[in-house]
Order: structure tokens, then C-alpha cells, then sequence
């Protein structure tokens, strides 16, 4: 039996090397946009997806999804080029472990699995997976978009809810701040 390989035998080799780079290599997939497109034409389906993501990692969070998923859609975020490759693989996941192609269908302890699963993968993945939950919690918690509304889950009524300006601040606030080093603030 011959050990050498023809040329067409190397190159095809080579191919199916590079597919399955490409189809493992996170960073790879979400340049390449190889993951279901109808997350990123659908913005119902993502919405859906990343407001059940946010009721998984915010627990006692609930509203409209448009509301809930608001923050991944802001491009203000450095997280809005990278929401629909999330949303397909929060569902390809699901798909994986639970048989089901919809994230948004699971329950409350099959999310969270789904979403371990995420911070456990490589390291790409898990930066992700951590960025969507730090900013789910700062949209819900911080209220970033509604300062008057608050939130009801920590207790926050919202902003000035009638108050005097007396009662909210101090009288003289100067008597409260040190003294200066200089005359002018310059440091000498």
C-alpha cells in the first residue's frame, strides 16, 4: 500500500480541515455570518429570543420583548453587531440539548442550562455570553432607558417622585467639601 497522498487527496484533506475550523471557530462563524440569517432579517425572532435571555438572567424581569431586548438592538452598544449570531446560538444550543429549535420555548432551568453551556464553551463565546449579561442587568437594574419608571426589582421607585428640593439635597452644600489647597484650584 502507498503512504503518499496525490495532490487532490491533500487539497481535499485540507478542505475538510478548514470546514471544521470554520464551523467551531466562533470568532470565524460570526465574521463569516455562518449561522441562520433569519436572526439578523427576523427582528421579531431576535427580539423574542434575547427577551427570554434577559428573563433568564434577570430573574423576576418581565414585559413587552421590545422592551426587554431593547438594549441589544441599541448601536450605541458595542454588542449590537453581534446580536443575531447570540440569538442563533442561544437556539442552536437549545436545539443541541433540548431538542428544541426556539430558546424563547424552553423553561426557566433549561435557559439557564443552555446559557452555562455558553460560558463554558471557548473563550470568545463566553466574553459574549458575560457581555449580553452584564448589559441585561444594567438595562433592567440601572433603567437606562426609563429613569422616571425605576425599578421595582431593587426597590427603586424611580427619579424625584415629588420631593422638595430641600429634602433631597443638603443646604450649603459647601460646608461639606474640604478646603481648598490653593486660591485659584491649580496645583502649585
Amino acid at each position: 500500500m502507498n503512504a503518499m497522498m496525490t495532490r487532490r487527496e491533500m487539497l481535499q484533506s485540507l478542505g475538510l480541515l478548514a470546514a471544521g475550523a470554520i464551523a467551531g471557530c466562533t470568532p470565524i462563524r460570526m465574521a463569516l455570518h455562518k449561522y441562520p440569517g433569519e436572526f439578523d432579517r427576523d427582528g421579531a425572532l431576535a427580539e423574542q429570543t434575547l427577551a427570554a435571555f434577559v428573563e433568564a438572567v434577570v430573574p423576576g424581569t418581565t414585559g413587552e420583548p421590545r422592551d426587554l431586548a431593547r438594549v441589544y438592538f441599541d448601536d450605541y452598544y458595542p454588542f449590537a453587531p453581534y446580536r443575531g449570531f447570540f440569538a442563533a446560538d442561544l437556539c442552536r444550543r437549545a436545539e443541541e440539548r433540548f431538542g428544541k429549535s426556539q430558546f424563547q420555548t424552553l423553561g426557566g432551568a433549561e435557559r439557564a442550562r443552555v446559557i452555562r453551556d455558553g460560558l463554558d464553551a471557548d473563550p470568545i463565546t463566553r466574553q459574549l455570553y458575560e457581555g449580553a449579561i452584564i448589559l441585561a442587568q444594567v438595562s433592567q437594574y440601572a433603567g437606562i432607558y426609563n429613569d422616571a419608571q425605576g425599578c421595582a426589582l431593587i426597590g427603586f421607585g424611580g427619579e424625584n417622585q415629588g420631593f422638595p428640593a430641600d429634602v433631597l439635597t443638603y443646604p450649603s452644600a459647601g460646608n461639606f467639601l474640604p478646603a481648598g489647597i490653593t486660591a485659584d484650584g491649580n496645583h502649585p
